[in-house]
């Protein structure tokens, strides 16, 4: 009994200071304490319906915001896909226009050249040329003035059958040109269309973090969130921790306090710093930085995972040999694979706010063996 009435007060005590119904000073009696447990604890099962209920909608508004942020990294690969492909039909649609240029200048000197054969074979033909031979007085003469004319229905043959291959070519060429045109106009089209959907992915998004913001307004719902994103990256990053390596990790280790950003930008957020409403440390540094930008990887690693992780939206996870790790989050677009090889400097995502980020920007983490470790004394000044 003395048990129980012990539990009861440790229980209603834990209560009283959060509840704002429940007070020590007004629990007097043991009936009162009855009471009052029986209370607390259907204030709790309603809790428990709450918080089941609200990390079922948090579950599913997550969910919308993965579909969301792959559509985007979708949309954003093809549009850069269609950007390259634009300025390479461009750049061959200046090539053509240079071509037909020249064709149509080789055509205009061809001309003038035929015209100036057929008047000099005007002047030497019919009763003209018959004179001419008939009045030499040398047949040495004769012979030159007969080679000229032959020289001449050559040339102006020649001329001609070049001036004909040259429309032909110079057709071709309209055709090709035509063919390119189009082609950049589709796909002109196309990166306009990626656009405006692009523009509507991002909006809808926009609604949905706001719904999840929301949904976790309470200090308890937003340290739940993020213990769950710690534990659910810890256990991701012990299953690539058992992936063979290909580096032995030297190189990075000697690179310490030399390693560049991974993104131009101010530090909005920085390590061991608190989250807000919470009493959790920042595991890393969050760099603020315009939605596209680029993301480059701090040193030469593997691409061990790239794709969308609760908590983290889209992230990249480079491996540098010895357990040393380098995250990179909430990015808008993935622009590698996994098993893909990257160099420092190396462009390996686009700065977003995918995953739930509040602000654009990317989410940095460097570990070793699992455990993290402050970027500052990494990156250089």
């Amino acid at each position: 009994m003395n048990k129980r009435r012990n539990r009861i007060w440790f229980i209603v005590g834990i209560i009283a200071c959060s509840s704002p119904y429940l007070s020590a000073a007004e629990i007097n009696t043991s009936d009162e304490a009855e009471v009052a447990l029986d209370e607390v604890v259907n204030q709790l099962n309603d809790l428990e319906k709450w918080l089941t209920q609200a990390q079922r909608q948090s579950a599913e508004i997550e969910q919308q915001i993965r579909q969301q942020d792959q559509a985007i990294n979708d949309l954003v690969t093809q549009s850069q896909q269609s950007k390259t492909e634009l300025a390479r039909t461009r750049d061959e649609v200046g090539d053509l226009q240079r071509q037909q240029q020249r064709l149509q200048k080789q055509l205009d000197d061809q001309r003038a050249a035929i015209i100036a054969h057929l008047r000099a074979s005007s002047r030497l033909g019919g009763d003209d040329f018959i004179k001419q031979l008939l009045s030499q007085q040398l047949s040495a003469d004769v012979d030159r003035l007969i080679r000229y004319h032959r020289y001449l229905g050559e040339q102006r043959l020649a001329s001609m059958n070049r001036y004909k291959q040259g429309l032909e070519e110079l057709e071709g060429v309209q055709s090709k040109l035509d063919s390119k045109l189009k082609e950049q106009t589709d796909r002109s089209q196309a990166l306009v269309s990626q656009t405006n959907q692009l523009k509507t992915q991002r909006q809808e998004r926009s609604q949905a973090i706001r719904a999840l913001a929301s949904q976790r307004k309470s200090k308890t719902a937003q340290q739940e969130a993020l213990l769950a994103d710690s534990d659910r990256l810890r256990r991701l990053l012990n299953q690539l921790r058992a992936q063979t390596s290909t580096l032995d990790g030297r190189a990075f280790a000697a690179a310490k306090g030399k390693l560049p950003s991974p993104l131009k930008g101010k530090i909005r957020h920085k390590f061991g710093d608190t989250r807000a409403g919470t009493n959790l440390d920042w595991r890393g540094i969050d760099v603020s930085g315009p939605v596209g930008a680029s993301v480059t990887a701090v040193f030469q690693g593997k691409v061990i995972f790239s794709d969308w992780l609760r908590g983290f939206g889209l992230i990249a996870i480079v491996d540098h040999g010895d357990g040393y790790m380098t995250l990179y989050g909430h990015a808008d677009s993935l622009t590698k694979s996994v098993g893909d090889w990257v160099e420092g400097g190396e462009v390996l995502a686009r700065a977003g706010n995918s995953g739930g980020g509040y602000e654009p920007g990317i989410y940095f983490e460097l570990r070793h063996k699992g455990a993290v470790k402050n970027p500052k004394q990494w990156l250089a000044p």
